[in-house]
């Protein structure tokens, strides 16, 4: 037993490496020294782990998928109002804090996706999920009257995180002409066109 909890913390140290090395370096500057040097081992000791670079970077990329959908999850769990959630789901859509590093190594494979299979597939996994989380979220405002849809639920919710996306890439390449504040009264602003409800990106509260 402690053999295998020791091969899954290796495992793990070796994950969140490579997600610092695609985020400090790119998709195209992440090699198995890199890496190494990264989590502080050598070489060797990486291919130990995970003999292929390719395997290793896909690991990378599904744990981000998953810690990154999770996250946004989380927030509209409870039972709090619709235009709470959606004011949630917002602000977690965007670069920030703890989920930055996520966002970036999502933002740099996403660029790379179409020529992986596994890499597509785990980018439309992502988004489907994400829209879910929308979707849901629209919906019961739409059934307890808290929003009034302009589109089907469907179109706006795909949108939401279509907007997020591309909002995401500006502000991850530092475009000096988008701020976080900037991305937030556009996502407020379509909020706003498409639920008829004021509301604002926050975590506990909406602005209105």
């Amino acid at each position: 037993m402690p053999r295998r909890k020791d091969q899954a913390a290796r495992r793990e140290h070796l994950i969140q490496a490579t997600l610092r090395t695609i985020a400090d370096r790119g998709l195209v500057g992440v090699t198995m020294k890199n890496i190494a040097e990264e989590a502080g081992i050598s070489p060797r000791l990486v291919a130990y782990y995970y003999p292929d670079l390719e395997a290793l970077v896909e690991a990378a990329h599904q744990v981000a998928t998953e810690r990154y959908y999770w996250s946004r999850q989380q927030a509209v769990q409870d039972d709090a109002p619709p235009p709470t959630k959606l004011a949630r789901l917002m602000h977690s859509g965007l670069p920030r804090g703890n989920d930055r590093l996520l966002s970036q190594v999502l933002d740099e494979i996403s660029v790379n996706a179409g020529r992986s299979p596994m890499h597509a597939t785990l980018m439309t996994l992502l988004f489907d999920r994400e829209v879910s989380l929308y979707t849901a979220v629209l919906e019961a405002g739409r059934a307890t009257g808290d929003f009034t849809l302009t589109e089907r639920v469907d179109v706006v919710a795909r949108n939401f995180v279509a907007l997020e996306d591309a909002l995401g890439m500006h502000l991850l390449a530092q475009n000096s002409s988008l701020t976080l504040e900037r991305a937030e009264e556009q996502l407020a602003s379509f909020a706003r066109a498409t639920t008829g409800t004021d509301v604002l990106p926050a975590l506990d509260e909406v602005a209105g």
